[in-house]
């Protein structure tokens, strides 16, 4: 089946639904997640369906209990800090099991990341400019920044290398991959004491988003 004829036939299968998620989508096509999650955010910009935390809505559709899907059990509130994520600081990460979880920020996901370890299948992160998801893997780290969107120390990701460069001549920061970014967090731990699921830069929250007492 052609990429075309896929999306096609995605759209007409979650305007009857109302809404789709992921692992269905995989199932029924045969696909990688991370296939399903470009077009997802191909037909999102065409805004012909709106993305939701784990797979998609048709545009002014509700879910099968009547609620906002975005709210219908799902929270899109971080996994570490609990702030609420926005689109361009937006990190999300799929486990093994299917689960996906949200971090408010590049930070909170690279930490998530590092906790998690292999139960993170893939992830994926929002471009600070334009807000387009895009995979971790495949993106640009300004890493400590004169920019504090979010959680300390700053991590920002582009799509783009030159933008990052650019973005980085200006708010300075240190430029690298996915791999230099979880060494980076490592490092800027170090001098903190801590508990395994534990991140000190984010009032002392669990990984659940619980406060610790």
């Amino acid at each position: 089946m052609r990429n075309s004829e896929r999306r096609r036939e995605l759209l007409e299968w979650l305007e009857q639904a109302g809404n789709l998620t992921l692992s269905e989508m995989v199932e029924r096509f045969g696909v990688s997640k991370m296939t399903v999650h470009r077009d997802l955010e191909m037909l999102e910009q065409r805004k012909a369906l709106k993305r939701i935390h784990g797979g998609a809505v048709a545009i002014g559709a509700r879910s099968a209990s009547g609620a906002d899907p975005a709210a219908d059990g799902v929270s899109e509130d971080c996994l570490i800090c609990s702030r609420p994520s926005t689109s361009h600081l937006q990190f999300s990460l799929t486990l093994e099991s299917g689960t996906q979880k949200m971090a408010c920020c590049p930070h909170c996901g690279v930490y998530a990341c590092l906790v998690l370890g292999e139960q993170v299948e893939e992830a994926h992160t929002s471009d600070y400019l334009t807000g387009r998801s895009h995979p971790v893997s495949e993106s640009f780290f300004v890493l400590g920044s004169a920019a504090i969107p979010c959680c300390q120390p700053s991590m920002l990701t582009f799509d783009s290398e030159e933008m990052a460069q650019r973005f980085q001549a200006g708010f300075g920061g240190v430029l690298g991959g996915f791999k230099f970014a979880v060494n980076f967090l490592k490092n800027s731990m170090a001098p903190h004491s801590h508990q395994a699921q534990d991140c000190p830069h984010c009032t002392g929250r669990t990984l659940e988003g619980k406060k610790q007492e």
